[in-house]
């Protein structure tokens, strides 16, 4: 009941906003419908923002286009550009009830003209009212896709997550470095104390992991005592000040140092051409290399 209440109430916005936006000179009917049923075909948030995003890079030039809801979403992302001063604009989304959604953050090459500001607020408002139902969607897909103990992403949504960032770099690279980590003496910790003890250690171990990372990067736990970052946009280089917190916060950090909790880092940056299987093995063998070799420091 609660589901065809919302898709009833969600047919409701939607005609509305069509009568609405009818009397909205800057898009035509025809291109309002066309981006309406371009936005409306996407499976998920991500597709839904990416669709749009291209629709906005349509009206004016980007140079960096942000969503924020909870954490920002990078979709668009150009290399930093010395001989240009950006225009910044700010654009709040909000619900049929005026409650906030999320928001838009634009870095322009060029000035805003009234025009493009009108077209792009009637983007705005289609996409307001798609909003609602995709985050939803989303929070019931976040369910299937994080980890039960530690609240990251698991090895599905790694997966599916590695193989979207690699598909959008192809498209428009800006920096993707991989980092597997393992715990050391976890099979001891398990073996002395017991599962209650393991699974509190894997626990606080993810919430230091959350703290080393920017709002654009992402943090996994693959299964057992191995972890994985997707690091972007990054410099290859990325990986060292994330080992240098992470190493600090467990010597600091006074439940995981009575367990002497350590850990080991392999990282691998993604080049063109580079596909999923590859950028772990790479990663992978870093890890081990490092691993073998006893290097913890991370300026090594």
């Amino acid at each position: 009941m609660e589901n065809t209440s919302s898709l009833n109430g969600f047919a409701h916005s939607l005609e509305l906003w069509v009568h609405q936006s009818e009397r909205v000179v800057p898009l035509h009917s025809v291109e309002r419908n066309q981006l309406l049923e371009q936005l409306l075909g996407q499976q998920d948030l991500d597709a839904l923002l990416t669709t749009f995003a291209a629709q906005a890079a349509k009206i004016v030039r980007i140079h960096s286009l942000y969503f924020e809801h909870e954490q920002p979403r990078s979709l668009i992302q150009h290399p930093p550009l010395a001989t240009l001063t950006p225009h910044n604009h700010s654009f709040e989304l909000r619900g049929q009830h005026g409650q906030l959604l999320g928001q838009l953050h634009y870095e322009l090459d060029l000035p805003m003209s009234s025009h493009q500001q009108r077209r792009l607020l009637q983007c705005h408002q289609l996409l307001s009212l798609l909003l609602p139902l995709y985050l939803r969607l989303e929070k019931l897909d976040q369910l299937v896709r994080l980890d039960h103990l530690t609240g990251l992403g698991n090895r599905s949504y790694f997966d599916e997550a590695i193989g979207r960032a690699i598909e959008q770099h192809g498209r428009e690279p800006h920096g993707l470095v991989l980092v597997l980590l393992d715990l050391d003496r976890f099979k001891q910790i398990n073996d002395t104390w017991g599962h209650p003890v393991g699974d509190l250690v894997l626990s606080r171990f993810a919430m230091l992991l959350k703290g080393c990372i920017r709002s654009t990067d992402q943090a996994f736990r693959l299964g057992g005592d191995e972890f994985a970052l997707l690091l972007q946009p990054a410099e290859p280089e990325a990986w060292r000040p994330v080992w240098l917190r992470l190493q600090h916060m467990l010597m600091t950090s006074k439940e995981l140092s009575a367990f002497s909790v350590g850990c080991s880092l392999g990282a691998a940056t993604w080049q063109s051409g580079v596909d999923v299987q590859s950028l772990y093995e790479a990663a992978d063998n870093h890890l081990y290399a490092r691993k073998r070799a006893g290097k913890t420091d991370p300026g090594e």
